[in-house]
């Protein structure tokens, strides 16, 4: 059995030899461009929706054994002139036909064996996209309306020379999917190899009354080179009243573009992609609370934006992302993190990485401090929220640290949900003179949801405490850390060198 997340990417050869996975090359890129439609025909609720589909699959790096890729997709809804004219007139909005499309931004890991992993990489800039980066399975399609992603160019390859095979889902609720190969077809004057999948519920043939069967069928056709060449999707459900579906979800696309940015041309690609990305994560764990922590922290973040836009003005195929992520910070700015002016970039939900105690702490810079420049003695981090009651205690804190062990300890104050400026002026009100750095970056990778937090790392990066919250035991808790690290329990030896203290003869 294949795992969940196969896809097709290998060269082709007759139907009887297994086929063999490409070495997709950095800076390789596929665009595909077609449509999504989408009816639903129930008591009380019909509808008819579609959308202009638009995908960019960039890879990134190419390693032995995996090449890993960004992979945007865009979506625009489209309008039939009637209910678009009907609309304007109801809501008195003109609709212009300018609307930003949704989009969505993953990081994929295709392997040489064909299986594919979503990737949730770790800032900073520029990402290291490594064989211990947090991945997981693919997610299912959803089968009530369309998906924000989209894979389907990734189809699966028989792992030997077999023209009928099961794939096997992590999602135990839905069956295995059923491939084929159908034979050879040409597309677009390319002779291609088509590949067929079906899914269905177990009472699809015979739907039963109040109750959702469902069927997912998949074609691809795949080029010589082993990239998809065109993909078609049909979703159906019946509710077992009528025979006719009662959901029906159409997905098409071609490939319309196969390039290869070079030298700057890929360097921006990238950046504006990871500049999406890092925004996006960087924002996310302070949408809940966007009423509470005001709109200093977002317009913080949307000025950042602003300065990229302009200095990498007229921009690149990617800056949908980034335009994205703008607009979900303006709505957080005003308070309502959930309703953008337009589309929000979407990233994959992943599993919080929870900072461990006696595990290695992630790389970071914040302006001139480097925490790997800090291996081989004790490192303190104070993120602490500027011009909140609890800043003084925490910078206090960090400065008596400071002052009592000296270079034999880094102290890093790391400002999060404000600016560096306002924290340099709490310092100054203070009349403190510990360094404050930027601690936007540093509180995404390690999880900071809340201020202030203390942590004591030693010498050889690992996260030894941590502390939330500040108090009048504080100071005295986190000097006792930083004693521990500084001396280390010395091993006693025995006589013989083993390192174990014999026990002391009994009389």
């Amino acid at each position: 059995m294949h795992s969940v997340g196969l896809l097709s990417l290998a060269f082709l050869v007759p139907s009887a030899v297994p086929a063999a996975a490409p070495k997709l090359e950095r800076g390789c890129e596929l665009v595909y461009v077609g449509t999504i439609a989408e009816s639903v025909d129930r008591p009380g609720i019909r509808l008819r929706r579609s959308h202009r589909l638009e995908v960019r699959v960039l890879i990134l790096e190419r390693r032995d054994g995996w090449a890993d890729a960004a992979v945007l997709t865009l979506l625009k809804r489209t309008e039939d002139a009637p209910v678009a004219g009907a609309l304007s007139e109801i809501t008195g909005a003109a609709r212009d036909g300018a609307a930003p499309p949704a989009a969505r931004l993953d990081f994929v890991r295709i392997g040489d064996d064909s299986t594919v992993h979503l990737l949730a990489p770790l800032g900073p800039a520029p990402l290291r996209l490594t064989a211990d980066t947090p991945a997981r399975a693919r997610p299912s399609l959803p089968l009530d309306t369309f998906a924000p992603f989209e894979f389907g160019m990734f189809a699966p390859q028989p792992a030997g020379s077999e023209t009928t095979w099961s794939i096997a889902l992590n999602d135990r609720a839905r069956p295995a999917e059923i491939w084929t190969i159908k034979g050879h077809e040409f597309i677009n004057a390319e002779r291609c190899r088509h590949l067929a999948m079906v899914q269905q519920s177990a009472d699809w043939d015979k739907p039963v009354g109040g109750q959702t069967s469902w069927q997912r069928v998949d074609n691809v056709w795949m080029s010589q080179a082993g990239v998809a060449r065109r993909v078609h999707r049909s979703i159906r459900q019946r509710d077992g009243i009528a025979p006719s579906a009662a959901v029906a979800i159409e997905t098409n696309y071609d490939l319309k573009e196969q390039g290869r940015p070079i030298d700057r041309t890929f360097d921006r690609y990238r950046q504006e992609i990871e500049t999406a990305y890092l925004a996006a994560v960087e924002m996310a764990p302070l949408l809940k609370d966007a009423r509470r922590l005001g709109p200093e922290p977002f317009q913080l973040r949307i000025d950042r934006l602003d300065a990229h836009l302009a200095a990498t003005e007229p921009g690149t195929p990617y800056r949908e992302a980034v335009l994205a992520v703008r607009r979900q910070l303006e709505a957080a700015k005003r308070g309502d993190a959930g309703q953008a002016t337009g589309p929000a970039l979407e990233l994959p939900s992943m599993p919080a990485k929870e900072m461990a105690l006696g595990r290695p702490t992630p790389d970071f810079r914040a302006g001139p401090f480097h925490l790997a420049d800090a291996r081989g003695k004790p490192v303190v981090l104070v993120f602490f929220m500027p011009n909140q009651e609890t800043s003084d205690r925490a910078l206090q804190i960090a400065d008596a640290i400071g002052k009592k062990y000296g270079s034999r300890v880094a102290v890093a104050p790391l400002a999060v949900f404000g600016s560096r400026d306002s924290g340099i002026e709490n310092r100054d009100r203070l009349k403190l003179s510990l360094p404050i750095y930027d601690g936007s970056s540093a509180g995404t990778l390690f999880g900071v949801d809340s201020f202030p937090r203390f942590h004591a790392i030693d010498g050889s990066g690992k996260l030894r405490w941590s502390f939330v919250g500040v108090g009048n035991e504080t100071g005295f808790l986190l000097r006792e850390q930083v004693e521990n690290l500084l001396s280390p329990p010395v091993a006693t030896s025995s006589p013989d060198g083993s390192g174990n203290r014999r026990p002391a003869p009994r009389p």
